[in-house]
């Protein structure tokens, strides 16, 4: 740098799976910071054309932009995320960056891209969703070797509580530790006033819906993680207490026809299955619902809690939910009850089936709180985490 020159841009790179349609709003952001010259190398190219998703059960295709506004790359034309990709060495010997994010660690791409940042005198960060789960529970030897790993790596970007606990309990020094929420484009999902109003008359007309009635919507994959069932046997027990509450289930997935059965072994009459709804289509079937509900085991995060908080709705979560100790638990935005607990779940119901003004004064704290969890926030903090360890030379 000449002196009087301006600042060096601090070459950042990004190594993530494939394109995902909550990560590029980040990646834009960052690619606008007047200090950081961003690429973003992906693995495969699965969700850039359509492709088979096995957790909805059905081919998908975003249909939202996943790559513009930023510099990125392809390890590989594959439509999979199965293998290795061993152009990544050759990739971080190239490019040199000052600072390498890798999302995640277990993959063998990731490790040699770790390995390699490392030889090569590039820092190397660390950003995932991972918290304390039921399969974690390992040997002490592996639990050694991820220590090792730990200790290798110059800094951890953690997504919240749960996450950040976790690396925590693995010997990482709070000073190796930084934050940068994770998040979804808020303004992708929260609606102005008139906007709002129309998608909420145009989805309810469509799904049948008077202004009176009361929509709790589930919005996920139908998989046993989800916990959809429970959701559906909770809506049983208060739907003749509560003429005017439906209940939508959307998404797909191996559970489907499952969910479908048991809904009608219950006899339920206001529950509807909605199907997939694409990016777009999200927004409005937002608009058109009052309580938002997601009782998932082992989650490890849950942005779809973010979308429907930035949508401006109350939530209801399982204690199993990651988001919920950061988003939910005594923020006074929704109700946190005990995942499995089929009856603590139709008393959260109920609580805000039952409680117009509850709804309202949940649902504005949900908003306001969300804001503090844009893209904007997780890209300003995210660039703080790489000046730091750039530093550390």
């Amino acid at each position: 740098m000449q002196p009087g020159g301006p600042p060096q841009k601090i070459r950042l790179g990004i190594l993530v799976s494939h394109p995902i349609q909550y990560f590029a709003p980040v990646y834009r952001e960052l690619a606008n910071a007047h200090d950081i010259d961003l690429t973003v190398l992906f693995r495969a190219r699965v969700g850039v054309d359509e492709y088979h998703d096995e957790g909805f059960g059905r081919a998908i295709r975003w249909d939202t932009p996943l790559l513009e506004g930023y510099s990125h790359k392809f390890l590989s034309r594959k439509r999979t995320l199965s293998g290795t990709e061993l152009t990544i060495v050759q990739e971080v010997r190239r490019r040199r960056f000052d600072v390498l994010l890798v999302h995640g660690y277990s993959d063998l791409t990731n490790l040699l891209a770790i390995l390699t940042a490392k030889l090569t005198d590039t820092r190397v960060l660390i950003r995932g969703d991972t918290r304390k789960m039921d399969h974690h529970r390992r040997s002490g030897g592996k639990r050694a070797l991820k220590s090792a790993l730990f200790k290798f790596v110059d800094g951890f970007v953690s997504i919240g509580t749960l996450n950040r606990e976790y690396y925590a309990n693995h010997g990482v020094d709070v000073r190796r530790l930084f934050f940068a929420p994770f998040c979804v484009s808020n303004s992708a999902f929260r609606l102005d006033g008139a906007s709002h109003a129309a998608a909420r008359a145009r989805v309810r007309g469509e799904l049948g819906l008077d202004s009176g009635e009361v929509l709790v919507l589930f919005l996920s994959k139908l998989t046993a993680q989800k916990r959809a069932d429970d959701l559906i046997r909770a809506f049983a027990l208060i739907e003749r207490q509560f003429a005017n509450a439906r209940l939508i289930i959307a998404g797909s997935g191996e559970q489907g026809e499952q969910l479908r059965n048991l809904a009608a072994d219950l006899s339920l009459e206001r529950l509807a299955f909605v199907g997939f709804h694409n990016q777009s289509e999200l927004p409005g079937l937002y608009a058109a619902s009052d309580v938002f509900v997601l009782p998932s085991a082992q989650e490890s995060w849950g942005l779809v809690v973010n979308e429907a908080m930035a949508a401006g709705l109350p939530v209801i979560v399982s204690d199993d939910v990651g988001a919920a100790p950061d988003l939910v638990e005594g923020k006074g935005t929704g109700i946190v009850f005990p995942c499995g607990d089929v009856n603590a779940l139709a008393q959260a119901l109920a609580t805000l089936i039952g409680s117009l003004d509850l709804r309202k004064s949940l649902g504005a704290a949900a908003s306001r709180l969300i804001d503090d969890w844009d893209v904007s926030v997780c890209a300003k903090d995210i660039v703080t985490a790489v000046h730091a360890v750039a530093a550390r030379r």
